[in-house]
């Protein structure tokens, strides 16, 4: 049990540390060790509060309820999951403690007051989602967390080539839909297999699928023959 407590005793100094704020009685002293602590968790990009597997969501502001939506709860879909923040008494810092992998990576949002969906304010990590045909949520990264290398451009990787926005008048649709091509790179009168893409605008987006990127890291390696990619926009072009 000692050798845990001291495994977590930097996660539990700066939960201490938040909480201690409320034993402080003069309102000028509270309003400044307040930010002495929030510049540092900042600056530590510690928030949210993370080690080992534990982590605590912060929220700073004024609210009557504040909750977490994300990966974790299904976004609001599994009830088991606690996701309803608690504040910490006389000051405006709400905070929920969570345990999750060590090496998980998770997107969510701040819910506040059940109307207010917001990113977190002062964590620095965002990832795309497909939602609304793209847009930011929070990310958590949890201690172990390391990006797949194979997301990353490579300089010394051949790039294949997107050709962008061909239109298709689609007889089932009644309207015309766009489609991406992806060639392999080096690509001449071969034949090659192919794959389709559905949801392609978030396959082919830099910000969430990246696939291009990781087609050409994938045949780089030798870990799939060269393929076209074809990456179907469901979207009507007029009205995306």
């Amino acid at each position: 049990m000692s050798a845990s407590g001291q495994d977590y005793a930097t996660f539990q100094k700066r939960l201490s540390a938040l909480y201690n704020l409320s034993s402080i009685s003069d309102t000028a002293e509270r309003a400044s060790k307040y930010k002495v602590i929030l510049k540092r968790l900042i600056a530590e990009e510690q928030i949210p509060l993370r080690e080992k597997d534990s982590v605590a969501f912060l929220y700073f502001g004024k609210a009557h309820e504040v909750e977490w939506m994300g990966d974790f709860n299904g976004w609001g879909y599994k009830s088991e999951f606690n996701n309803r923040g608690v504040q910490i008494p006389d000051t405006d810092i709400w905070l929920l403690k969570a345990s999750f992998p060590t090496d998980a990576r998770l997107d969510y949002k701040i819910l506040v007051d059940k109307k207010n969906w917001i990113l977190d304010a002062y964590n620095p990590y965002q990832q795309w989602s497909g939602v609304g045909g793209g847009s930011p949520n929070s990310e958590l990264r949890m201690p172990d967390y390391m990006e797949d290398p194979i997301h990353r451009i490579r300089d010394n990787v051949p790039k294949g080539k997107v050709i962008q926005d061909i239109l298709y008048a689609s007889d089932l649709l009644s309207y015309q839909i766009t489609y991406n091509v992806y060639l392999p790179p080096s690509s001449g009168k071969e034949k090659y297999p192919v794959v389709y893409i559905t949801d392609g605008y978030e396959y082919l987006h830099p910000q969430m699928g990246n696939l291009p990127t990781v087609l050409d890291n994938l045949i780089a390696d030798k870990k799939i023959v060269p393929i076209i990619a074809v990456f179907i926009d469901h979207r009507e072009p007029a009205n995306e």
